[in-house]
This record gives structure tokens, sequence and C-alpha cells, in this order.
């Protein structure tokens, strides 16, 4: 079985965002369980990425027998796949309509047409989460089969080398993208809040700009932001923190299926989180960390003071033992190889 997994933008950048780090999870995976699988990306030249994950040009594909099964990785990928006449499987984070999400009207139009390319040429369309499948069906109808495979974690984690924070406060970790104005408003008040009593430190991107922010969406003083760091760095900033925040992009659900909860959780680290984010039903099964009020400071940082003064330590490894266990990256790829093969 052979997998082009067709990416949009450089594959050989240091992974920092959750983009690159699923790519290389899902193609590395394959490639471990035997399946020949390669990335198709508009690069220059042909490479490898990890010692082992082949890189393509996008111009392989204008032989359409090089691969069994083409799998494009977000909306955009879809523009790529040119004449492949093959089965292809594409994936995308959440489904959009005519309004919604706002924060997503400057590529509105652009996301509409690659969803109707998936509508017409998919063979098969995986989400994350089921409110996204409830979106498409809304939408599109049963065209094409849709199949749930959401974010994973990593099952092994990179060796600790320290404490990376040079203070003896508690720190609260945001981890991830700013992805809308509100939310550096939200972490802009917490740090005045709670100054004092806690650090914020911010690793991620703020990209409150791209969605409708201006050069007022920057990020308080008192916050530490480390921008982005490459992802074997950021678990000891995760083991070391005393809770990890996860903010919603706005209130609807289908638009805040939040990955840094996997990792906040596989790395030990309680988890207080927004009440429209889809993920808060693990952070409850496993009863490590609190949710607080859609846009309600005030709630989140009474929460945030409760889970402070709580002893987490007693969970801690029972809930990281399921997180490799259950919801690797690992299990994530075995989802997908039931699913080609199927289409094979």
């Amino acid at each position: 079985m052979r997998i082009g997994i067709v990416f949009h933008k450089n594959p050989f950048l240091q992974p920092t965002g959750i983009d690159l780090v699923r790519l290389r999870a899902i193609a590395g995976g394959l490639i471990r369980k035997g399946v020949h699988a390669e990335i198709i990306a508009p690069v220059q030249q042909d490479g490898k990425i990890d010692g082992s994950i082949p890189v393509r040009r996008i111009e392989v594909l204008n032989n359409s027998s090089q691969y069994d099964i083409l799998k494009t990785s977000y909306h955009y990928s879809i523009e790529l796949i040119r004449e492949y006449s093959g089965p292809v499987v594409s994936r995308i984070v959440r489904v959009v309509d005519a309004e919604l999400p706002e924060r997503d009207e400057p590529f509105r139009a652009r996301l509409l047409a690659c969803q109707e390319l998936i509508r017409n040429r998919a063979s098969a369309l995986v989400l994350n989460n089921q409110e996204n499948a409830d979106r498409w069906h809304t939408l599109y109808g049963d065209q094409p089969h849709t199949e749930l495979i959401p974010t994973g974690c990593p099952s092994e984690l990179p060796s600790e080398q320290g404490n990376p924070f040079s203070h003896d406060r508690p720190v609260l970790l945001f981890l991830g993208s700013l992805a809308a104005p509100r939310m550096v408003n939200m972490v802009n008040r917490v740090a005045e809040m709670m100054a004092g009593r806690c650090k914020i430190h911010f690793i991620g991107a703020n990209k409150a700009c791209m969605y409708g922010g201006d050069e007022s969406c920057s990020l308080n003083p008192l916050i530490t932001d480390h921008g982005e760091l490459p992802e074997p760095l950021i678990w000891d900033y995760v083991r070391h923190a005393s809770i990890g925040l996860a903010l919603a992009t706005g209130p609807y659900p289908f638009d805040n299926d939040v990955s840094k909860i996997l990792n906040y959780l596989r790395g030990g680290l309680p988890v207080l989180s927004e009440e429209p984010i889809v993920n808060n039903g693990l952070v409850q099964k496993m009863e490590f960390g609190d949710t607080f009020r859609f846009d309600d400071v005030e709630d989140l940082v009474s929460k945030a003071e409760n889970m402070l003064h709580h002893d987490f330590r007693r969970t801690r490894q029972k809930v990281m033992h399921t997180m490799a266990s259950e919801h690797s990256w690992d299990r994530r790829v075995e989802s997908y190889i039931r699913l080609f093969r199927t289409l094979v």
C-alpha cells in the first residue's frame, strides 16, 4: 500500500505548531507500521525529515500510478492533487459554512471552494469530532463517507532536561496559537488579575491579527512570551507548569477542537478549559482539571485559584498512562490504516 500525504506548506520547517507535529507523527507512524508513505508538498527538491520520512515535490503527482491513495491534510491541500485519479482521503479541522466561523471571513470563499472539491473528489473525509461531522452532513449530505479520527499525542516523551522556569511561583501555561482577539484579551486580563499569585507563560504564536485583530492584540508584559519552540522542547514546560490553560476561539463547539488539551494531559498537567471546547469531556473523564464559563474571566480566575490548592499528584501517572495507551498518535495511525484498506 503506497500512501502519498499531501501537505500545502513546507514540511522541512521545525515542528512548532500542531500541523507539522501531526504531519510527522502520522507519516512516521505509517512507515513504522510497514506502510510505504511519503509526504508530497510544494518544495523545491526532494528530501527527508526525521531521517526516515520521504518528502517529494508536487510534480510526482504527474504520474498518478505512484500512489494507491492520497491523503490531504487540511482544506488547502485538496487544491494540490492535480490530475490524480485514485482514491483520496481528505482531512479538515472545522467545517465552514456561509456565516461561521466568523473569524474565517477573510478566507471563507476559498475554504468553501475547497469543501466543494472535497465533496466532489474525496473517497472519505476525516474529521476530529462529531460536531463537525454533523455540520458536514447538514451542508453536503452523505458524500463523501466521514470518519472520526481525533488528534493524538506522543506515546513516548523526550527525557526530562530540568525545570525551565526561573522563578518559584506557580505557572499557568498557555500552549499553542492565540487565534482570535478575544483570546488575547482573556489571557491579558488573567495576567493582571493573578499577578503576584502565579506567572503566565505563553508558548506559541499570536495569530489574532490574522482573524480581525489589530495592533492592540499584543500580549501584556506580565506574560512571559517564549514564542514558538520546537516540539521536543515544550515537554519540560508542560511537566513543570501548574495548570494548562485552554481558551476557546469563540462560542461554537465545532470551532473548538483544542489539541493542546491532549498534550497537557499526556504531560501530566492539570487542565483549565473554557466550556465550548469539545475536548472537555476528556478532561472530565480523567478528573484532571476543571472548566470555566465562556468569556468569564472571573470564573476562570476563581477556578485557577482552586486548582492551585488541589493536589493532582495522586492521579498524574494514571492520566499520563491512559493518554499514551488510548490516545496516542500510534492509535490514530491504526485508524488510518483500517480506513485505507477499505479503499484499496
